[in-house]
């Protein structure tokens, strides 16, 4: 690499304990570039440990209760470390992936697919780790990377959680977000020293304990999209990276073409090309 080799800190919420190979797989893809690993876990596992000390013999690996989803740890990991010795940051976590459809802006993707499009912008192929630090060398005013297919400015944010989005960032001292852009999924790598505001406001215990059923408006999906807001008030951007996925504009181009769905208003709706073919109000 021609640049200078910009210091790296890796953080790995490792919540599902079995997709560790899967994430050591990604993170061989870092090779020879150095960088310090920082493990978090929330039970001990004595075996896992040791398996990530053959892997990577310099990781720290700490138990934190399950609290905040990824986003408590990593803000744990955030004060286990000195931003100053860092210039980048990058936030990996283990993500439920199964065949279920979520809904991302206009399309319909698997969980399994979002995991993928998260991680492997980040750390796909040794090439594309390499290209993504190359973007923060040759780019001055970059702030935080992400896959391109995740990066989202849409309103697509409740009415109260972005009341506490401008709340939170006039209380860091900026300004309201207008737009609200972030990685959703908040799997990125960013400039270490942009997370400080941050780190400087929020401690550990600071989130709720972890409830599976709740799918927004604890301080954690606040803070999912907060980071991408705090990166932007700084003065710098946001910018997409890895491929674009084949699988997800075939999902595009079928979710254009065909539509069949219960809307909220209750009616059953199929569509052909966006026109509608069949309507009826469900009883």
């Amino acid at each position: 690499m021609s640049e200078q080799r910009l210091s790296l800190a890796v953080h790995l919420h490792l919540y599902y304990l079995d997709m560790w190979p899967e994430i050591k797989g990604y993170l061989a893809n870092i090779g020879d570039y150095p960088y310090d690993l920082f493990v978090t876990l929330t039970t001990e596992n004595s075996q896992l440990e040791e398996n990530i000390k053959q892997f990577k013999p310099d990781a720290k690996i700490w138990i934190v209760e399950n609290r905040g989803y990824d986003i408590g740890p990593f803000i744990d990991f955030l004060h286990h470390i000195d931003l100053d010795k860092y210039d980048l940051i990058l936030k990996l976590h283990t993500k439920n992936g199964n065949k279920e459809l979520v809904k991302f802006g206009a399309s319909n993707i698997s969980r399994e697919l979002w995991k993928k499009l998260l991680i492997e912008s980040l750390l796909g192929t040794p090439e594309q780790f390499k290209k993504n630090v190359e973007m923060f060398n040759k780019n001055p005013d970059l702030g935080m990377i992400g896959s391109r297919h995740l990066i989202t400015s849409k309103d697509t944010v409740l009415a109260s959680l972005k009341a506490r989005i401008n709340e939170t960032m006039i209380a860091l001292g900026f300004n309201e977000p207008k737009p609200i852009t972030f990685v959703a999924g908040t799997m990125f790598m960013s400039r270490a020293k942009l997370l400080s505001p941050i780190k400087n406001k929020y401690n550990f215990v600071d989130f709720e304990p972890t409830d599976g059923k709740l799918k927004d408006g604890t301080l954690a999906h606040v803070m999912e999209r907060l980071f991408g807001c705090v990166i932007q008030a700084q003065g710098y951007k946001i910018k997409g990276c890895g491929l674009f996925s084949i699988e997800l504009i075939l999902r595009r181009i079928y979710h254009f073409v065909y539509i069949n769905k219960v809307t909220n208003s209750g009616y059953h709706v199929i569509k052909i090309m966006k026109l509608p073919i069949f309507r009826r109000k469900l009883s």
